[in-house]
């Protein structure tokens, strides 16, 4: 009986070392700061750039939205027009505030106006199931 006490806290006492290296070997995915973390972090790019970037994503999801929900009948020629018009008219600001650098008015604005035609796309879809 004795030995059985001592054989399962052997046991238990070599499980604890092998713990401590897993959870230690996870630290720079766990968001902890981490050497590799530091290194491997990049370097800060042109902000203009990343911001163009950004917004030419986010409207490129918006005009696949906008094809799917003409597909799907949601939304008539006329106001898929009108939203992929809107799309265009935000990719060009963000095109003209790009050569000089954005400013926090115009990101603002940018980001204004792509959420403003998220919901636009998101209510006339809605408005489209009732047809």
């Amino acid at each position: 009986m004795r030995w059985l006490a001592i054989g399962t806290g052997v046991l238990v006492l070599g499980a604890v070392p092998a713990s401590a290296q897993i959870s230690g070997s996870m630290r720079g995915l766990s968001g902890s700061p981490s050497i590799r973390g530091d290194i491997l972090a990049d370097v800060p790019g042109d902000a203009a750039r990343s911001q163009r970037v950004a917004i030419g994503r986010e409207l490129g999801g918006l005009r696949e939205d906008i094809r799917d929900a003409r597909d799907a009948g949601q939304l008539s020629r006329r106001e898929a027009r009108a939203l992929r018009r809107e799309g265009l008219r935000i990719e060009a600001a963000s095109s003209r505030y790009a050569r000089a650098g954005y400013s926090d008015a115009e990101t603002a604005m940018l980001r204004g106006r792509t959420e403003a035609l998220r919901s636009a796309i998101a209510a006339k879809r809605t408005q489209g199931l009732g047809r």
